[in-house]
C-alpha cells in the first residue's frame, strides 16, 4: 500500500520541461552577460580615471621640480659675520683661521668663449635634444644638436620618424648654496639641466625628461690658507677625491625625470613681461647664439622669469576610437609650427611638425605656468 501511494504522489508531481529548462538556461545567460558588460564598462571607466589621475600626478611633480629650480635660479649666498668667526674656529691651524669672504670667491664664467662653462643664472636652448655637456649611456643616446638630425638605430638603420619634429627646449639654471662644515669649500655652486632624449621604440618613438646636476669644483687643498682663484676641474659630477670617495654625491649625470612627453617648451621674458629673443634669429639669449645676433646674449640677466609649457601623454592607447571631427592634433602654443588636419573616412589625418599624431588613441594633457625667477638682476650673480 505504501509503495502504491507513494507512486500515486510522484505522477501528481509535474516536473520541468526541456523548453523551460532551455529558457532558463537563456534568461541566466542574458543576465550574464549584462552583469560582464556592466562590470567591463565601469571597469574601463575607472581605468581611464586612474590614467588620468597619474598622468596629471606625475604632470605636476615635473612642474613642481621645475618651478622650484627656477627660482633658485642666480641664488647667491652672503656670509654674516657669524659664520666667518665660526669658521675660522674651525681652521684654526691656519694663522687667525681661513678668513670667509661675505661672498663665493668663484670667478663668474660668462661662457662666451665656452658654453660649457657658463655661470648665467638661466640658459634656454631652443629646440635642443640630448645635453652636449655630458658623455651619452650608449650607442642609442647621442646628444643631438638640432631637430634635422635623424637619429639612428643600433644597427646604423636610419629613423625618419622624429628628424621634423618641434620638441623639446633645455633650460639650464645654475645658484649657490653654502655648507659651513665643508672646510675645505663651503660656498656651492650647482648647475641644473632638464633636456629630453629619445626613450621610446623604432615603430612608436617617444621623448623623455631627464636631468643632469653639476658641481663647480674649486677646493683649496688640505693646509692652503688660502681660497684658490681659479677651477682645475670646473664643473664635475662624478669625480673622485684622493680617497675614492665622490666629490659630489648629489650630482646625477642623466637621469630620467619623466617619460612620454610630447614637447616641453620654455619662454624667457623680462620685467615688464616681454619675451626676450631676437628680432632676426628667433633665439633665447645664451652665452654664444647659434643664429647670427650675437648682441641677444647681453640680456642673459634681463630674464625676470619663464614660461613653462609641457605636454605629457599616455604610455598605451587612452580611447577605444577616434570620432569623425572630434579629436584634433594639439596645437602646442608660441611659435611651435601649427598642424594641417585634413579629415578622411572618418578618421582625423594630419601634415604636422610636432610629432603629435593626429589619428593615435592617446590621451594627452598640458600644463602651462609662469614663474618668476626671484635671485636675477644686473650683475647680482657676477
Amino acid at each position: 500500500m505504501g509503495k502504491l501511494n507513494f507512486k500515486k504522489q510522484m505522477k501528481n508531481e509535474r516536473g520541468l520541461t526541456l523548453v523551460e529548462i532551455l529558457i532558463g538556461i537563456v534568461i541566466t545567460s542574458l543576465m550574464m552577460g549584462a552583469m560582464y558588460t556592466s562590470y567591463n564598462v565601469v571597469n574601463k571607466t575607472y581605468n581611464q580615471v586612474s590614467e588620468k589621475a597619474k598622468i596629471s600626478k606625475t604632470s605636476r611633480d615635473l612642474i613642481s621640480m621645475l618651478m622650484r629650480d627656477v627660482r633658485m635660479a642666480g641664488y647667491k649666498y652672503y656670509v654674516g659675520s657669524h659664520t666667518i668667526e665660526k669658521f675660522a674656529e674651525k681652521t684654526a691651524t691656519c694663522t687667525n683661521g681661513v678668513q670667509l669672504p661675505k661672498t663665493s670667491y668663484f670667478p663668474f664664467e660668462n661662457g662666451y668663449d665656452d658654453e660649457s662653462k657658463s655661470h648665467n643664472p638661466i640658459v634656454i636652448r631652443k629646440k635642443l635634444l640630448g645635453n652636449s655637456k655630458i658623455q651619452p649611456e650608449s650607442a642609442l643616446d647621442p646628444p643631438f644638436d638640432n631637430r634635422t638630425q635623424k637619429w639612428t638605430e643600433y644597427n646604423g638603420s636610419l629613423i625618419d620618424k622624429l628628424s621634423t619634429d618641434m620638441c623639446c627646449d633645455q633650460i639650464e639654471i645654475v645658484y649657490e648654496d653654502f655648507n659651513g662644515n665643508d672646510l675645505l669649500q663651503p660656498f656651492k655652486k650647482y648647475r641644473i639641466t632638464y633636456f629630453a632624449e629619445k626613450t621610446g621604440t623604432i615603430n612608436e618613438p617617444s621623448y623623455g625628461v631627464f636631468k643632469s646636476l653639476e658641481y663647480w669644483y674649486q677646493a683649496r687643498k688640505e693646509g692652503d690658507c688660502i681660497w684658490p682663484s681659479t677651477s682645475t676641474d670646473e664643473w664635475i659630477t662624478d669625480k673622485l677625491d684622493d680617497s675614492g670617495n665622490r666629490i659630489c654625491p648629489e650630482c646625477i649625470k642623466r637621469e630620467l625625470i619623466r617619460d612620454n612627453v610630447v614637447d616641453m617648451e620654455f619662454i624667457p621674458f623680462d620685467q615688464y613681461g616681454v619675451v626676450i629673443k631676437s628680432k632676426t634669429s628667433g633665439e633665447y639669449p645664451r652665452p654664444i647664439p647659434k643664429g647670427g645676433d650675437i648682441s641677444i646674449r647681453d640680456r642673459l640677466f634681463d630674464i625676470r622669469g619663464v614660461d613653462m609649457r609641457l605636454t605629457f601623454t599616455t604610455k598605451d592607447n587612452f580611447f577605444t576610437r577616434v570620432p569623425r571631427n572630434k579629436r584634433k592634433p594639439l596645437e602646442l602654443l608660441s611659435d611651435r609650427k601649427p598642424s594641417t588636419n585634413t579629415t578622411t573616412t572618418g578618421t582625423d589625418t594630419t601634415n604636422t611638425n610636432n610629432n603629435v599624431a593626429a589619428a593615435d588613441l592617446k590621451l594627452r594633457d598640458s600644463v602651462v605656468v609662469t614663474v618668476y625667477a626671484r635671485n636675477i638682476g644686473k650683475d647680482l650673480f657676477k
